[in-house]
């Protein structure tokens, strides 16, 4: 019997890198938000950035994403009330600390052009209401899908460019209980980085779902 080899450095984060990425995909399938409190710190930890994710979680504090329940508290109000868990929504956030920390492996980065057309063009195109084929018809593939493939539960789009601009998020909602349809309906889009609240791009079906929608 051979005797165990103790993982390397490198390893170790290379495995916490994976466990990251598959955990902010399939939030819901790791146990929700714990699953990331768990999972950031310890990458945090292994590749010397404790301050710096210290200082992102205060950050969200001040703007408005951290309560007392988590990120999950902000996503509350920003989503409609439903017994199904908008973990892809929550994951959302800290995806965004994990690509700029260059944690996260996209499927598909957009060009700098095609980053510029999508962020100009999202406050007018939601105008509108929006289903994920007409994402996709618009703005091709995300560069990362949050969630589960069953299009009767909720999904978030990410699209991303270089590290050095904020993820633009694409909330999609549908209801396994009361479905809205065969597929998920776009109900707000919005910026990275922004305090809640701001950069908030609703459709009218999120304007008629979504709850800081309905104060606004």
């Amino acid at each position: 019997m051979t005797a165990a080899r103790p993982r390397s450095g490198d390893e170790i984060r290379a495995y916490l890198r994976t466990q990251v990425n598959h955990a902010v995909r399939r939030t819901g399938a790791y146990g929700g938000e714990r699953a990331l409190d768990v999972l950031f710190p310890a990458l945090a930890h292994a590749e010397g950035v404790e301050d710096e994710w210290a200082a992102e979680r205060q950050l969200w504090r001040a703007q408005g994403w951290w309560a007392s329940t988590g990120i999950r508290g902000a996503i509350d109000l920003l989503l409609p009330d439903s017994r199904i868990r908008a973990d892809d929504a929550v994951a959302s956030v800290y995806a965004g600390y994990a690509y700029r920390a260059g944690w996260l492996a996209p499927d598909r980065l957009l060009t700098p052009a095609e980053y510029a057309d999508l962020r100009a063009a999202l406050p007018q195109w939601v105008a509108e209401d929006r289903r994920v084929s007409d994402v996709h018809r618009r703005f091709g593939p995300p560069s990362l899908l949050l969630g589960g493939g069953n299009p009767r539960y909720p999904q978030t789009y990410l699209y991303a460019t270089d590290r050095f601009r904020p993820l633009l998020c694409l909330h999609l909602w549908n209801d396994f209980n009361e479905p809205l349809g065969d597929e998920p309906v776009l109900l707000v889009a919005r910026q990275g980085g922004q305090p809640f609240g701001e950069s908030f791009w609703f459709t009218p079906e999120g304007r008629r779902r979504c709850p800081v929608a309905a104060e606004a």
